[in-house]
């Protein structure tokens, strides 16, 4: 069961006080479905409050504007506030303090943040009653809509947070502060708005400030987090270091498609528990790890939750292996890539004893003045792959024209010089790979439909 919404709001016409919040509230006119919340922002580019005819259109139930823009003569509820995002986002954060939560865990890091809540979320639905966003909704609305659609019943929340630009972590652990804090890796990301790395993990670590954080769990091979929570009380690190809390050991014979394989060890009793699940790349077994790591601090045991990861399905974009009839394979890891992600998942794709691999990788960006830099290191992990599509700008000018590689302006281009290289020679399996914003999702969307 929902709030109702006399019950979150001050103002609520009498025909609808009792009437429950939806389950779902978009901010994008085109995500509605039947019955669902729309909240109108206004943002840098559009204002929403211009897309409520779209939004009634798809069947939203209940509309959450700002005042004096309210639409006159719909049937549907109305909730005026002076700031809607902000407004919103302190109602959620009330609905928390009187909410008896057992636990509120929150996740950052440059990556890793949705593999890992996915997996987590996984291994504690069985024994708890676990909420959590329905993609990756790290943002200040976001987790604000995460919160607003938790049922009463809910015992554990997970949320997302993620960050621009200084000050968005802060902002999140102030608003919904959490009691454990997850964080996945410290990497250049995002560099255009924390100008260093060290800008990344200041503003990373702000989760970890809330008085009501009783454990914190990291990635103790990431050397920016181990000098972090070297000689914290309240942290456990997961790493393949031996003196890690939970020592990883990941299988590093030929890569097997699809399943990954790893062992997880509890150093301190030396419970021990092996993994397998269906995702791409070693890099992945970290995330699993930090779930299987929180979930024993939660009272599930190691092999509880292998046995919960087993059935583990990698998300769209983020090391999915699509295994085609003929025995060829297509990796959509089309979600996001900086030099950290990007790095793994060629080494991963260089495991594969095969020939014939074409890689399509688009550029990494937001990643600031030395972009170029970041993108040339790459070079040494391309040599292996018989066929590669570099994807925008950045790419042709860190490698230039005489590196021998195949550019592309956007994702449609290198679809077309893609679909000539398979129809042209032999080919085993296929990796995509790049920034969101570049849209190489679109080309995974059309080889499915082959």
């Amino acid at each position: 069961m929902n709030f109702t919404l006399k019950e979150l709001f001050e103002d609520v016409p009498n025909e609808f006080a009792n009437m429950e919040f939806p389950s779902h509230l978009a901010t994008d006119s085109r995500d509605v479905t039947s019955g669902d919340a729309f909240i109108a922002i206004e943002g840098e580019k559009t204002d929403g409050h211009k897309y409520i005819p779209q939004a009634i259109e798809n069947g939203a139930g209940l509309l959450i504007v700002r005042k004096g823009k309210a639409p006159e003569g719909i049937s549907i509820p109305v909730i005026e506030l002076d700031e809607p995002e902000r407004d919103l986002a302190l109602i959620a954060s009330k609905k928390l303090h009187a909410h008896e939560l057992s636990d509120i865990i929150a996740i950052t890091g440059s990556v890793g943040k949705t593999t890992t809540r996915a997996a987590l979320q996984l291994v504690l639905r069985d024994k708890f009653r676990v909420h959590a966003p329905e993609r990756s909704l790290n943002t200040l609305i976001g987790c604000t809509a995460t919160i607003m659609a938790m049922p009463k019943e809910t015992e554990i929340l997970i949320l997302e947070f993620g960050a621009n630009k200084p000050g968005e972590i802060k902002e999140l652990s102030e608003y919904f502060p959490p009691t454990i804090a997850i964080l996945t890796a410290i990497a250049p990301v995002h560099l255009e708005g924390f100008r260093s790395i060290e800008g990344v993990l200041e503003e990373k670590l702000e989760i970890t400030r809330p008085s009501s954080i009783d454990k914190i769990i990291f990635n103790n091979d990431n050397e920016y987090l181990t000098e972090s929570f070297k000689y914290t009380v309240k942290s456990m690190g997961v790493g393949e270091s031996s003196d890690s809390d939970f020592v990883l050991s990941i299988d590093n014979s030929e890569y097997t498609l699809p399943a990954l394989s790893f062992v997880l060890a509890l150093r301190q009793t030396q419970e021990i528990a092996r993994y397998t699940a269906n995702i791409w790349g070693r890099h992945n077994a970290m995330p699993l790890a930090l779930a299987a790591a929180t979930a024993h601090e939660l009272g599930i045991s190691l092999q509880e939750s292998s046995e919960a990861l087993a059935d583990f399905q990698a998300l769209n974009g983020r090391g999915k292996v699509i295994i085609r009839e003929d025995g060829k394979f297509i990796v959509d890891d089309s979600y996001n890539a900086n030099p950290a992600s990007m790095s793994a998942s060629l080494e991963t794709f260089a495991k594969i004893k095969s020939n014939g691999k074409i890689a399509v990788l688009g550029e990494m960006r937001e990643l600031g003045e030395n972009s170029a830099k970041y993108h040339s290191e790459l070079k040494p992990l391309l040599d292996d792959i018989d066929h590669v599509i570099l994807v925008g700008s950045i790419w042709h000018d860190a490698l230039g024209d005489e590196s021998g590689y195949t550019f592309a302006s956007d994702w449609r281009e290198a679809l077309v010089l893609l679909r000539n290289i398979m129809s042209s020679s032999e080919w085993k399996g296929i990796l995509v790979k790049g920034s969101n914003s570049i849209g190489l999702f679109n080309i995974i969307k059309e080889l499915s439909c082959e």
